[in-house]
Protein backbone atom coordinates (compact mmCIF):
# COMPACT_ATOMS: atom_id res chain seq x y z
CA UNK A 1 0.00 0.00 0.00
CA UNK A 2 1.17 3.52 -0.77
CA UNK A 3 0.42 4.69 2.78
CA UNK A 4 2.52 1.87 4.20
CA UNK A 5 5.41 2.76 1.90
CA UNK A 6 5.18 6.40 2.94
CA UNK A 7 5.21 5.47 6.63
CA UNK A 8 8.48 3.60 6.05
CA UNK A 9 10.17 6.64 4.52
CA UNK A 10 12.32 8.05 7.33
CA UNK A 11 13.04 11.41 5.72
CA UNK A 12 9.38 11.97 4.91
CA UNK A 13 8.17 11.01 8.37
CA UNK A 14 10.68 13.20 10.14
CA UNK A 15 9.73 16.17 7.93
CA UNK A 16 6.02 15.53 8.56
CA UNK A 17 6.37 15.16 12.33
CA UNK A 18 8.76 18.09 12.68
CA UNK A 19 6.44 20.13 10.47
CA UNK A 20 2.65 20.24 10.11
CA UNK A 21 1.78 17.15 12.20
CA UNK A 22 3.80 17.34 15.41
CA UNK A 23 3.21 14.47 17.87
CA UNK A 24 2.83 14.83 21.65
CA UNK A 25 2.50 12.71 24.78
CA UNK A 26 -0.04 12.70 27.61
CA UNK A 27 1.52 15.92 28.95
CA UNK A 28 1.07 17.64 25.57
CA UNK A 29 4.86 17.82 25.26
CA UNK A 30 7.17 17.05 22.37
CA UNK A 31 10.53 18.05 20.95
CA UNK A 32 11.97 17.98 17.43
CA UNK A 33 12.93 14.56 16.11
CA UNK A 34 16.61 14.08 15.29
CA UNK A 35 16.75 12.32 11.89
CA UNK A 36 20.24 11.00 12.62
CA UNK A 37 18.93 9.16 15.67
CA UNK A 38 16.13 7.30 13.88
CA UNK A 39 16.76 3.55 13.97
CA UNK A 40 14.75 2.09 11.08
CA UNK A 41 15.55 -1.51 12.03
CA UNK A 42 14.23 -0.93 15.55
CA UNK A 43 11.28 0.99 14.09
CA UNK A 44 10.28 -1.98 11.92
CA UNK A 45 10.69 -4.44 14.81
CA UNK A 46 8.59 -2.36 17.22
CA UNK A 47 5.92 -1.72 14.58
CA UNK A 48 5.68 -5.47 13.93
CA UNK A 49 5.39 -6.20 17.66
CA UNK A 50 2.74 -3.50 18.01
CA UNK A 51 0.66 -4.95 15.19
CA UNK A 52 0.71 -8.34 16.93
CA UNK A 53 -0.84 -6.72 20.00
CA UNK A 54 -3.83 -5.46 18.01
CA UNK A 55 -6.95 -7.51 17.22
CA UNK A 56 -7.78 -8.62 13.69
CA UNK A 57 -10.03 -6.36 11.68
CA UNK A 58 -8.81 -3.06 13.08
CA UNK A 59 -9.45 -0.40 10.39
CA UNK A 60 -6.52 1.86 11.28
CA UNK A 61 -2.96 1.83 9.92
CA UNK A 62 -0.13 2.27 12.41
CA UNK A 63 3.61 2.74 12.22
CA UNK A 64 6.18 3.47 14.92
CA UNK A 65 9.48 5.24 14.46
CA UNK A 66 12.14 4.71 17.11
CA UNK A 67 14.55 7.47 18.05
CA UNK A 68 17.65 6.11 19.77
CA UNK A 69 19.99 8.51 21.57
CA UNK A 70 23.53 7.27 20.85
CA UNK A 71 24.79 8.51 24.23
CA UNK A 72 23.61 5.60 26.38
CA UNK A 73 25.12 3.31 29.00
CA UNK A 74 25.31 -0.48 29.24
CA UNK A 75 24.67 -0.99 25.54
CA UNK A 76 21.40 0.90 25.70
CA UNK A 77 19.94 -1.00 28.66
CA UNK A 78 19.87 2.09 30.87
CA UNK A 79 20.66 5.81 30.71
CA UNK A 80 22.01 8.38 33.13
CA UNK A 81 19.33 11.03 32.48
CA UNK A 82 15.65 10.65 31.69
CA UNK A 83 15.83 12.58 28.39
CA UNK A 84 18.26 10.03 26.94
CA UNK A 85 15.69 7.23 26.98
CA UNK A 86 14.44 5.69 23.76
CA UNK A 87 11.59 7.47 22.06
CA UNK A 88 8.73 5.87 20.13
CA UNK A 89 6.45 8.00 17.96
CA UNK A 90 3.23 6.20 16.99
CA UNK A 91 1.71 7.43 13.72
CA UNK A 92 -1.90 6.31 13.22
CA UNK A 93 -3.79 6.79 9.97
CA UNK A 94 -7.58 6.91 10.21
CA UNK A 95 -9.43 6.12 6.98
CA UNK A 96 -13.09 6.72 6.16
CA UNK A 97 -14.99 4.78 8.81
CA UNK A 98 -18.68 4.45 9.49
CA UNK A 99 -20.44 5.23 12.76
CA UNK A 100 -19.59 4.50 15.55
CA UNK A 101 -15.86 3.98 14.85
CA UNK A 102 -14.98 7.68 15.09
CA UNK A 103 -16.73 7.89 18.46
CA UNK A 104 -14.90 4.86 19.82
CA UNK A 105 -11.47 5.76 18.45
CA UNK A 106 -10.21 7.58 21.60
CA UNK A 107 -10.90 4.50 23.74
CA UNK A 108 -9.31 2.16 21.19
CA UNK A 109 -6.33 4.51 20.95
CA UNK A 110 -5.88 4.76 24.72
CA UNK A 111 -6.00 0.98 25.10
CA UNK A 112 -3.43 0.30 22.41
CA UNK A 113 -1.13 2.95 23.91
CA UNK A 114 -1.43 1.17 27.26
CA UNK A 115 -0.67 -2.15 25.55
CA UNK A 116 2.40 -0.71 23.85
CA UNK A 117 3.62 0.81 27.11
CA UNK A 118 3.33 -2.52 28.94
CA UNK A 119 5.06 -4.36 26.08
CA UNK A 120 7.91 -1.85 26.04
CA UNK A 121 8.38 -1.94 29.82
CA UNK A 122 8.54 -5.73 29.69
CA UNK A 123 11.05 -5.63 26.82
CA UNK A 124 13.29 -3.19 28.69
CA UNK A 125 13.11 -5.20 31.93
CA UNK A 126 14.06 -8.39 30.08
CA UNK A 127 16.96 -6.57 28.41
CA UNK A 128 18.19 -5.47 31.84
CA UNK A 129 17.97 -9.04 33.13
CA UNK A 130 20.29 -10.22 30.33
CA UNK A 131 22.89 -7.75 31.66
CA UNK A 132 22.44 -9.10 35.21
CA UNK A 133 20.85 -5.83 36.31
CA UNK A 134 18.13 -5.66 38.93
CA UNK A 135 15.14 -3.48 38.04
CA UNK A 136 13.90 -1.35 40.92
CA UNK A 137 10.81 0.82 41.19
CA UNK A 138 11.10 4.44 42.27
CA UNK A 139 8.73 7.40 42.51
CA UNK A 140 11.30 9.65 40.84
CA UNK A 141 13.94 8.55 38.29
CA UNK A 142 17.20 7.56 39.97
CA UNK A 143 20.20 6.92 37.68
CA UNK A 144 20.87 4.52 36.17
CA UNK A 145 17.40 4.72 34.62
CA UNK A 146 15.84 1.82 32.72
CA UNK A 147 15.89 2.67 29.02
CA UNK A 148 12.26 1.95 28.24
CA UNK A 149 10.91 4.23 25.55
CA UNK A 150 9.02 7.46 26.02
CA UNK A 151 5.90 7.22 23.86
CA UNK A 152 4.38 9.99 21.76
CA UNK A 153 1.65 9.77 19.15
CA UNK A 154 -0.22 11.50 16.38
CA UNK A 155 -3.46 10.59 14.57
CA UNK A 156 -3.97 11.53 10.92
CA UNK A 157 -7.51 11.52 9.53
CA UNK A 158 -7.41 11.08 5.76
CA UNK A 159 -11.04 10.23 5.09
CA UNK A 160 -12.96 12.12 2.41
CA UNK A 161 -16.04 12.62 4.55
CA UNK A 162 -15.82 15.12 7.44
CA UNK A 163 -14.66 13.62 10.71
CA UNK A 164 -17.73 13.58 12.96
CA UNK A 165 -16.34 11.71 15.93
CA UNK A 166 -14.45 12.81 19.02
CA UNK A 167 -10.75 13.24 19.70
CA UNK A 168 -10.49 12.95 23.49
CA UNK A 169 -11.32 10.07 25.79
CA UNK A 170 -12.82 12.57 28.23
CA UNK A 171 -15.61 13.18 25.71
CA UNK A 172 -16.47 9.49 25.88
CA UNK A 173 -16.70 9.43 29.67
CA UNK A 174 -20.34 9.31 30.80
CA UNK A 175 -19.68 11.01 34.13
CA UNK A 176 -17.42 13.76 32.79
CA UNK A 177 -17.19 15.61 36.10
CA UNK A 178 -15.46 12.57 37.61
CA UNK A 179 -12.73 12.23 34.98
CA UNK A 180 -9.95 13.72 37.17
CA UNK A 181 -8.90 16.16 34.47
CA UNK A 182 -7.52 13.44 32.18
CA UNK A 183 -8.08 14.40 28.55
CA UNK A 184 -6.37 11.49 26.76
CA UNK A 185 -6.12 13.51 23.55
CA UNK A 186 -5.40 11.44 20.40
CA UNK A 187 -3.68 14.47 18.79
CA UNK A 188 -5.91 14.38 15.73
CA UNK A 189 -5.07 16.16 12.48
CA UNK A 190 -7.83 16.42 9.89
CA UNK A 191 -5.40 16.40 7.00
CA UNK A 192 -7.78 17.42 4.18
CA UNK A 193 -8.96 20.44 6.19
CA UNK A 194 -5.46 21.73 6.92
CA UNK A 195 -3.67 24.44 5.02
CA UNK A 196 -2.15 23.09 1.82
CA UNK A 197 1.30 21.62 2.30
CA UNK A 198 3.30 19.33 -0.07
CA UNK A 199 3.90 16.88 2.79
CA UNK A 200 0.18 16.61 3.50
CA UNK A 201 -0.63 16.32 -0.20
CA UNK A 202 1.63 13.26 -0.45
CA UNK A 203 -0.41 11.66 2.32
CA UNK A 204 -3.69 12.46 0.58
CA UNK A 205 -2.43 11.19 -2.78
CA UNK A 206 -1.20 7.95 -1.20
CA UNK A 207 -4.56 7.42 0.51
CA UNK A 208 -6.52 8.09 -2.69
CA UNK A 209 -4.41 5.52 -4.55
CA UNK A 210 -4.95 2.94 -1.82
CA UNK A 211 -8.71 3.55 -1.73
CA UNK A 212 -9.74 4.37 -5.32
CA UNK A 213 -13.22 2.87 -4.82
CA UNK A 214 -14.24 5.74 -2.57
CA UNK A 215 -12.97 8.30 -5.08
CA UNK A 216 -14.89 6.54 -7.86
CA UNK A 217 -18.14 6.65 -5.90
CA UNK A 218 -17.76 10.38 -5.36
CA UNK A 219 -17.58 11.11 -9.09
CA UNK A 220 -20.55 8.97 -10.16
CA UNK A 221 -24.04 10.27 -9.27
CA UNK A 222 -26.51 7.89 -7.70
CA UNK A 223 -28.92 6.74 -10.43
CA UNK A 224 -31.66 6.29 -7.86
CA UNK A 225 -31.68 9.98 -6.93
CA UNK A 226 -34.84 11.72 -8.04
CA UNK A 227 -34.60 15.11 -9.76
Amino acid sequence: MKITELLKDKDYLVSLLNGPCAPANEKQESSPINPEWIDMEASAAVTDAFHKLLPDGIPYMNAIIAERNPDTLYEGTCVDTNDKRLRYIVVSVIPDTEFPFNYSYPLIHELWMAGLYCWELTRAALAACTKEMQVLLAKHPVPPILNNARIEWVSLYLGRTPYEGISRLSEQWVEAEDFDGLEADVHLYKVREMEHDPLLQRLIDAYDKDYPEAAHKETIPDDSTEV
